[in-house]
């Protein structure tokens, strides 16, 4: 029998019967008819629940640690070496950016295969480097930004020859993300997040210094993209470590502040040390709105915990512990996209 003429509906009806990615993944790979039929339509949402994206083996493949499993998945990457450095990056949409020898860099979906070449980054300061890009849509999107974080902020679209320099007030953005094609930059020593059209090049107060927000080496401030606003999650750490507690603020538009809130739109928020996506808990079994997963390294066992907090009930639960040797000290969450 020729598999490869099986109607397109009765395939992607058994490949959503699927318990997990790895399977619908290898369903893809049985001919080039089945795969070509899957990369039209959009995995079910059971099977894109964020995995943790990390480096494992000696030719640094990518690895990607599941969750909702509590196992590591291994997947060859187009490239025979570890490119010396993966810039934090949103990875809501499956992409990755990675930078060799902080000249040439990429975005990358590995899941897919595929490819988008970015211009060379040429620094007038040999000290400045690139430390986080983020992106306004697919990457494949003509119409797509990405911007790139160095001591000044630069953008592109794919396809461009260089980069451009961001006209902006600020002299340092260490934080961004976009949102409504804007780029809401971050001043996390104040709580300052400032919006700008990278086309018009005039920047904007949207949020100042959230009440009685103080920063300090016992916070990590991690800003996220929420489906209705930005939103700026503050965990208070003990000894650098340990999270103790839990804030999340999002901007008010209209008053043009951080407003403190005890809803994640029914999702959940994944805190990576680069990046942070917001994903939508409806229809996901097991899982409950308005939570928040994220890492905590224990020094002493050498692991690291994967942990919830539980906006609504402010209390916290563990899914699991992964070895450190496995755990990038950098890791990323990833929504799995073909």
């Amino acid at each position: 029998m020729d598999w490869s003429g099986l109607p397109e509906e009765i395939l992607f009806s058994i490949a959503t019967r699927m318990d997990h990615l790895s399977e619908y993944i290898r369903i893809g790979a049985v001919c080039k008819s089945w795969r070509s039929a899957l990369l039209v339509r959009a995995p079910p949402l059971h099977l894109r629940f964020p995995f943790l994206l990390v480096y494992y083996g000696m030719w640094h493949d990518n690895a990607f640690y599941s969750p909702l499993e509590r196992k590591l998945h291994h997947m060859k990457t187009p490239h025979r070496r570890r490119p010396k450095t993966r810039l934090g990056s949103s990875s809501s949409d499956g992409w990755v950016c990675k930078v060799h020898d902080n000249v040439n860099l990429h975005l990358h979906n590995p899941f897919s295969g595929a490819v988008v070449l970015l211009p060379p980054l040429i620094c007038d300061d040999y000290f400045e480097y690139a430390r986080k890009a983020v992106w306004s849509a697919e990457p494949t999107d003509p119409n797509c930004i990405i911007a790139l974080l160095c001591n000044r902020v630069y953008y592109c679209r794919p396809g461009d020859a260089r980069w451009k320099v961001l006209n902006t007030s600020l002299e340092f953005v260490p934080d961004a993300i976009f949102f409504n094609e804007n780029l809401y930059m971050l001043q996390p020593w104040c709580g300052r997040i400032v919006a700008i059209d990278p086309h018009q090049g005039r920047d904007m107060t949207m949020a100042t210094r959230p009440d009685g927000f103080l920063q300090g080496t016992d916070k990590l401030l991690h800003l996220v993209a929420g489906p209705s606003a930005p939103m700026l999650v503050v965990r208070h750490m003990k000894n650098e470590h340990e999270t103790t507690w839990v804030e999340v603020f999002r901007v008010d538009g209209t008053l043009k502040k951080w407003v403190k809130t005890k809803s994640l739109d029914e999702g959940m928020l994944f805190l990576g040390m680069d990046n942070s996506i917001w994903f939508s808990s409806s229809n996901l079994k097991g899982c409950k709105g308005n939570s928040i997963y994220f890492m905590d390294h224990d020094t002493y066992f050498l692991v690291d915990h994967l942990r919830i907090f539980y906006l609504e009930e402010e209390s916290f639960g563990v899914i699991g512990e992964i070895d450190t040797e496995i755990l990038d000290s950098s890791y990323e969450w990833i929504v799995p996209t073909l």
